[in-house]
């Protein structure tokens, strides 16, 4: 009775390694991806953005403000992200001050995006109504 204990006891062990192998497996082919794909997304909208043509327009120089602030946030985010998920390597564990200027700092960079969007929206509203 008491193999019989053991051997389950085996088999939970090896099914949640398994488990915890497939999961950091999935994080960093998923970051990976993220990343890649962040990339060259973020590099074809900067190339799109900087053309003579759309230059003079305002709302496309807010949205290649967007697109190189999203650059920065790929940078920085996703392997922060890679080293914690993947590698139990955790940045933000060196101290309380460390940690909240992080924490603070990432949290801006990522929603900055966002809001230089908004502010074209706005830039827009603005002149219609001035026309």
């Amino acid at each position: 009775m008491s193999s019989l204990g053991t051997n389950t006891t085996s088999s939970n062990v090896d099914a949640i390694n398994a488990i915890q192998h497939s999961k950091i497996l999935f994080i960093k082919v998923w970051l990976f991806t993220m990343f890649a794909c962040g990339i060259v997304g973020h590099t074809l909208s900067i190339y799109v953005f900087t053309r003579r043509s759309l230059y003079s327009n305002p709302c496309a120089r807010y949205f290649l403000a967007s697109a190189m602030v999203g650059m920065a946030v790929v940078v920085i985010s996703v392997p922060l992200r890679l080293l914690q998920g993947a590698y139990n390597i955790d940045v933000f564990v060196r101290s309380v001050a460390i940690c909240g200027i992080l924490t603070w700092i990432l949290n801006s960079i990522k929603a900055l995006p966002s809001w230089i969007i908004v502010l074209a929206c706005a830039d827009r509203l603005v002149l219609q109504s001035i026309n």
